[in-house]
């Protein structure tokens, strides 16, 4: 090959590496020219799995990426005595503003434009990306009074976002005080309370007289039936007296409190009385386990009731004028003649 091909070669070859260089060039200029903010925030955590690179998003969208990992006592407080020292983790980044602020595509962009958005709740804070264990930062907004800025004494150098904690964080947390109140429980005596209230319920139910009671209750559910009968027999009585001749012949006030006497006595509804009465000792005799003592006075009570009823029932059916009246009727015209 000769020397003029040998020159030619090498033109194409310094030709070529000059134009990629100048794309390069052109291709980076415009990153370069981007206008960018550069932020810090401060975590009150370990930022484990957080690397320099790893994105800044939000809300899905990478608008930057981390810088710097380090702590506030070395670039703030030097000069404080180590004790009083914050614990925090100072973690800087940069954002781009033109993915999410339209200043920035309108040459009017400023490091305040993030000012209202913190004061809205804006809030930066660690999430997982995955189950790898790599984290990167996430901007969102939140409850600012929830999550309230870091207590600070020194004036951020780079625009600062308050740092919330993270979800996992959080979790973590809350399980932690969920453990400790359990450890406050006294468990073992609430068992023991437990299996005692137990037992004394087994002795109890073991105690109580039930056959006793039952028979009770079928007596007075007998009593109870008898007092209906009688109560039809009074009915029918009062029904003969009123269609007898005799009474008749009685004044007309007189025959009206009688059919008034009737009337009451059908609303009275002692059929219905008796069957609300045999309901109850139904539902009594089915709390027979619950109290022994309540019901052995409710069944006493209702023994008496039944009784004066039916010794109502008997003097109504032997003297029926004299239940109504008080006394024994006049003499009928017929009786009082020879």
């Amino acid at each position: 090959m000769s020397a003029v091909h040998h020159f030619r070669l090498g033109l194409f070859i310094l030709g070529a590496i000059g134009t990629l260089v100048v794309i390069l060039v052109v291709m980076g200029t415009g990153n370069l020219l981007r206008p960018t903010i550069e932020m810090e925030t401060y975590i009150d955590g370990s930022v484990q799995g957080l690397d320099v690179g790893a994105p800044i998003k939000f809300r899905g969208v990478t608008i930057g990426e981390v810088t710097r990992l380090g702590f506030t006592s070395v670039e703030y407080e030097q000069q404080v005595s180590p004790v009083e020292r914050k614990r925090y983790v100072l973690v800087e980044g940069r954002l781009r503003p033109d993915r999410f602020a339209s200043t920035a595509r309108e040459t009017l962009f400023s490091e305040n434009v993030l000012e209202p958005f913190i004061e809205a709740g804006l809030r930066v804070r660690m999430a997982a990306q995955g189950i790898t264990g790599i984290n990167y930062l996430e901007l969102d907004f939140l409850d600012p009074t929830t999550h309230p800025q870091l207590p600070i004494a020194w004036e951020p150098r780079s625009v600062y976002i308050p740092s919330a904690p993270s979800i996992a964080l959080q979790f973590l947390e809350y399980a932690e005080s969920v453990l400790r109140r359990i450890d406050l429980l006294d468990i073992e005596g609430m068992v023991d309370s437990t299996v005692s209230a137990l037992h004394t319920l087994e002795r109890t139910v073991a105690d109580l007289d039930t056959r006793s009671l039952t028979r009770h209750a079928e007596d007075l559910a007998g009593h109870l039936q008898e007092t209906v009968e009688q109560s039809r027999q009074l009915l029918v009585a009062a029904e003969r007296l009123l269609q007898d001749p005799d009474i008749a012949a009685l004044p007309g006030e007189t025959r009206g409190t009688l059919r008034s006497l009737r009337e009451a006595v059908e609303r009275a509804d002692i059929g219905g009385l008796v069957t609300q009465i045999e309901a109850v000792v139904v539902r009594l005799d089915r709390g027979l386990e619950i109290n022994e003592q309540k019901l052995a006075a409710t069944l006493s009570d209702l023994q008496a009731v039944t009784t004066g009823l039916r010794s109502l029932t008997e003097d109504a059916r032997r003297n029926p004028a004299g239940t109504i009246f008080g006394g024994p009727p006049p003499r009928s015209a017929i009786e009082r003649s020879p």
